[in-house]
Formats: C-alpha cells, sequence, structure tokens
C-alpha cells in the first residue's frame, strides 16, 4: 500500500469515528431505575455541559480529518490525538467518578454505565490512537 492510501484510510477512519462519537452522545450513558430517583435530582447522565466539550472536540477531530484528505498530508492528522484524549478523559471521569458517586448516593437504585458512555470511551481512545499513529507516519517522511 502507499503512503497516500494509507493517510487516506487514516482519515477516513478519524472522520467516521467522530462521526460514531456523535452518535454516541445521543445514546444514554447510564442505566437507572427513574422512578427511584428522588424528584428534585437529575439522572446520572453526562451532563449537557460536557457533552457539548465532546461535541465540539469531536467536530474538530472531524475537521482535522477533513483537511487531512484535502491537503494529503498526515501532519494536520495527528492532531485527533487531542480530542480522542478530550474525550477519553470525559469518559473515564464520568465512568470512574461520577456513576459511582451517584450509585452511593442513591444504594436502592441500580445505576451502571450504558453503551453511549462505552462507546465515547472508545472513541476517546481510538481518536487517540490514530492521531499518533498519523504523528509518528508524518515524523518518518
Amino acid at each position: 500500500m502507499s503512503g497516500g492510501s494509507l493517510r487516506g484510510t487514516r482519515a477516513v477512519l478519524v472522520a467516521a469515528t467522530a462521526v460514531a462519537g456523535g452518535v454516541a452522545l445521543v445514546l444514554p450513558t447510564a442505566h437507572f431505575l427513574a422512578d427511584r430517583l428522588p424528584g428534585s435530582e437529575p439522572g446520572p447522565e453526562l451532563g449537557l455541559p460536557l457533552r457539548l466539550v465532546c461535541a465540539l472536540a469531536l467536530a474538530a477531530a472531524f475537521a482535522l480529518a477533513w483537511i487531512a484528505l484535502r491537503r494529503h498530508r498526515d501532519e494536520p492528522l495527528a492532531f485527533a490525538a487531542l480530542p480522542g484524549l478530550v474525550v477519553a478523559g470525559i469518559a473515564v471521569r464520568y465512568l470512574v467518578r461520577t456513576l459511582p458517586a451517584q450509585a452511593d448516593e442513591f444504594p436502592a437504585v441500580a445505576i451502571g454505565p450504558a453503551l453511549g458512555a462505552w462507546l465515547l470511551l472508545g472513541v476517546g481512545a481510538l481518536l487517540t490512537v490514530l492521531g499518533f499513529v498519523a504523528g509518528f507516519a508524518s515524523k518518518r517522511r
């Protein structure tokens, strides 16, 4: 395979991963029984501000993939690691800190991560890896 074909493949993978992250943002991030939570407490879902930060990071990753495809260069694609780290960091904090805190606060309610949280974590990790791969590929040239 030539370098251009691999570069295009990496860019398409970054763009597809960013779109998958956008889909993950609309999915539920927590399983919980809503009727057991007191009415004044919000559900343990990922908050809107954090969802917006993830959406901006994913839009940046998509834009970087677009620039890499247009310029036929790997350098812009290497920066996809940064949005990936943002999304992965938010997902890890949510899974490690937010959900267990909610479960401790409401012990009678079964609270756990849902598909959206796991997809966000996977998208963040994949974007980070793809960004590093593109960075190393551009450094070799």
